[in-house]
């Protein structure tokens, strides 16, 4: 995916989460500007679209907006600032679709979204989103503070410094969470199984992170992708070169802890492994579809695979799971993966505000919706406390291919 100028959609096959390390996703559609224009019920209409009226008889009365506005101007003790008040409203709108994929930013949040898929984040390395009132972690970067602290997927994350984080917006958290390098947040976690909340101290650090690293040991390339985002395509590109030219007799694609990225960027990656066939589809809410599929031209069509995936493997990295798997390129092997499987389309505004709203969800190539339960691994593995029981596994698995395939 590529930032593209105002008013131009972009396909995302991103989370609508966060990653806590200078930035956040909150509620910006553009605003009215001026203290003196001030929405009304006529003007709310104007914003949200000509087709407003034709849905009078489902919508409520929006005189009832103007009307508390009209209080807040004549009874509030303060001074009002209106473009707050905007973007308050629609950030209003936008949650109650009850959709915690579809998110509203305002011009400076959505250039520092865009900003956060460089690699170089600055934090405890960790991407929240809340899941109805719960704040969970989605997923913790590599090397980064969360990942020393040992938080994991789907940890509850009640409160920060003492503070519950119940009743907050994303922005409200992340304002607490972040903070200078070098500084200690106390984060109050709550994990299923583990019974009562526990507190874990964390120190912000910058992280940087690669997107993508590979590693060849006898004949086994280990090809880690951490996130799809802006250097994947050009890193991955040069992962395959030297796969290639290294004589690698096969290939662990390791997705654990990947939350998803650039919808393109996965679909090229998964043409990669795939001699042909579907990658994914996406289904609209009128009932049409859209499908990708391989081309062919894939330079690693050829080579054994597996694929490691967990509570972390979410998006574009279940894309890429599911295309491998469902063409019977390769198994997965790991833990379930996240299930986000909802397709956002992202629109930018004249200011530099922005709406990701929900447009349509995903299907494997054999039709299973990621959105169901995410993808469940061909052979369950668990990691314990110590090593990597997880990529054991996987070269373990690997090596039995290469043999046959050799014999």
């Amino acid at each position: 995916m590529r930032k593209t100028s105002p008013n131009i959609s972009t396909r995302l096959a991103l989370y609508a989460v966060l990653v806590i390390v200078g930035f956040s996703l909150s509620y910006g559609l553009g605003f009215i500007k001026g203290s003196n224009q001030r929405l009304t019920a006529a003007n709310f209409s104007a914003i949200f679209g000509s087709g407003f009226g034709a849905a009078e008889k489902t919508v409520p009365n929006f005189g009832l907006y103007e009307t508390v506005l009209d209080l807040m101007k004549t009874k509030y003790i303060g001074d009002i600032d209106y473009l707050n008040v905007l973007y308050g409203t629609i950030k209003g709108a936008v949650a109650g679709l009850g959709d915690p994929y579809t998110s509203f930013s305002t011009p400076e949040e959505n250039n520092e979204f865009f900003n956060s898929l460089s690699g170089t984040y600055e934090g405890v390395g960790v991407e929240i989103e809340f899941v109805g009132d719960r704040l969970l972690v989605i997923s913790t970067l590599e090397g980064s503070p969360a990942v020393t602290a040992g938080l994991q997927p789907k940890d509850e994350i009640l409160a920060v410094d003492g503070k519950v984080v119940t009743g907050m917006t994303i922005s409200q958290a992340v304002s607490l969470i972040q903070g200078p390098r070098g500084s200690e947040v106390v984060l109050t976690i709550w994990r299923e199984g583990d019974g009562d909340p526990r507190d874990i101290k964390l120190t912000r650090q910058v992280v940087k992170v690669a997107s993508v690293r590979l590693d060849i040991k006898d004949e086994i390339a280990t090809l880690r992708i951490n996130k799809f985002g802006s250097d994947t395509e050009q890193l991955f590109n040069k992962a395959v070169s030297r796969i290639l030219s290294d004589g690698a007799k096969g290939i662990v694609l390791d997705m654990r802890n990947n939350p998803g990225g650039f919808l393109d960027v996965g679909v090229k990656v998964a043409n990669e492994f795939l001699p042909g066939g579907m990658i994914v589809e996406e289904r609209f809410r009128d009932g049409k579809t859209t499908p990708f599929s391989a081309d062919g031209s894939g330079k690693l069509k050829d080579l054994p695979i597996v694929v490691l995936v967990d509570a972390g493997s979410a998006s574009a990295a279940e894309i890429v799971a599911g295309a491998i798997r469902d063409n019977l390129r390769g198994q997965l092997i790991g833990e379930n993966t996240y299930g986000k499987g909802s397709v956002q389309e992202v629109e930018e505004f004249s200011d530099g505000s922005a709406l990701r709203i929900t447009v349509a969800h995903w299907f494997t190539p054999l039709g299973t919706s990621i959105s169901d339960g995410g993808l469940k691994p061909d052979i369950v593995v668990k990691n314990g406390k110590e090593g990597d029981a997880q990529l054991d596994k996987a070269i373990s698995e690997l090596k039995k291919l290469t043999t046959q395939l050799s014999s």
